[in-house]
């Protein structure tokens, strides 16, 4: 790695790119601090300052990048294929209507939290609107608003989760890790 990057940790300028999930990260091969935390926001050019950038005040603003940020989201969430498929295709329909495409690139975004969130919930995933804002760093209040609009434009009947339902979700994936064999 470069010789400029250091640790603001230990000092050490011994820092290393390691692969964590579906994202690279930044960590200090000497304390183990990790300077950039799979940053699902974050773009190369902007790595090298150690600064993380949203993607409303990136450059990709055509529909393929669009896209690749529905699967990246699925990816970070590990997310069956299923469902990055499910995603995808919302997306490619809601981005043909007016009201989506012809908006802010940061409305775009919360589409993209929109299309997975509502796959998410069409599964019975137990996934928060809360969880989408902090990964995309969106307002809640405007993935609100996208997400009603959203089911809206595409007809979606989607069922809501209860709390009791997510905490039984939650719990029988604990089950199953810990006690495997029934």
């Amino acid at each position: 790695m470069s010789s400029q990057k250091k640790c603001p940790d230990c000092g050490s300028l011994e820092i290393v790119e390691d692969s964590h999930y579906a994202q690279n990260q930044l960590v200090c091969a000497d304390c183990g601090f990790i300077l950039t935390e799979g940053l699902l926001t974050t773009t190369y050019a902007y790595e090298e300052h150690l600064q993380e950038v949203t993607y409303s005040r990136s450059t990709g603003q055509n529909e393929q990048t669009s896209l690749k940020r529905v699967w990246d989201l699925c990816k970070v969430l590990r997310l069956p294929s299923l469902f990055e498929d499910t995603a995808v295709s919302y997306y490619q329909q809601a981005i043909k209507r007016p009201c989506f495409s012809l908006v802010s690139l940061e409305k775009k975004e919360m589409l993209v939290g929109c299309c997975v969130f509502g796959t998410c919930r069409q599964h019975n995933w137990p996934l928060t609107m809360g969880t989408v804002c902090l990964l995309l760093y969106g307002d809640k209040e405007l993935f609100a608003k996208t997400y009603l609009r959203f089911l809206k434009e595409l007809a979606l009947d989607v069922p809501t989760l209860s709390l009791m339902d997510m905490v039984k979700t939650h719990l029988n994936r604990y089950v199953e890790v810990l006690m495997p064999f029934p």
